[in-house]
């Protein structure tokens, strides 16, 4: 079949055909315009992407610091209260030492061995123990004689404490 076109129909041909590579430009030039939109909205972010990431590795850092300096305080902390607990108790060790020179009797027992001093106690039973521990015969102890001390193997006498600001008396 053969089909004859005239000179106005071949013209408007060319004219929808003219037509139609408009529109198609057209749509190619949307089609680039949005390309290149969407283009430049996909590097944002991903730059946006790319600094949380260093900001979120920035941050994983400084928790890692800021756990090994908790675990760092812990331990020092956990020092100090043993620090502290051991002070606690030397304190009150300190204290009931205190207590009990303050509610000493105002005396001691000193044990003679032939007259010379030989040592001092809290008690007179404590005394008289270390003398037989000594060589004294535990079934020996009488009350003081009028002997001399130097001819007396084993004495025990009372003395009474002086507080060293009364022992300094005269003494200019």
């Amino acid at each position: 079949m053969i089909r004859i076109v005239t000179a106005g129909r071949l013209a408007a041909l060319h004219a929808e055909v003219d037509d139609a590579s408009d529109l198609v430009a057209q749509a190619q030039e949307e089609a680039a315009a949005q390309w290149a939109a969407r283009l430049a909205a996909s590097r944002e972010l991903i730059e946006e992407r790319k600094a949380l990431i260093g900001v979120a590795h920035t941050a994983i850092v400084q928790a890692e610091e800021v756990r090994g300096q908790a675990a760092q305080l812990r331990q020092l902390f956990s020092t100090a209260l043993l620090v502290m607990a051991r002070q606690q108790r030397r304190i009150g060790e300190l204290e009931q030492q205190l207590d009990a020179v303050r509610t000493a009797p105002p005396w001691l027992y000193l044990l003679r061995r032939y007259g010379e001093p030989h040592s001092l106690h809290a008690t007179q039973e404590s005394a008289e123990q270390h003398a037989e521990a000594g060589g004294a015969a535990p079934a020996g102890w009488c009350p003081a004689s009028d002997r001399p001390a130097a001819e007396v193997p084993w004495r025990v006498e009372a003395v009474t404490m002086v507080q060293a600001s009364e022992h300094v008396v005269g003494a200019a």
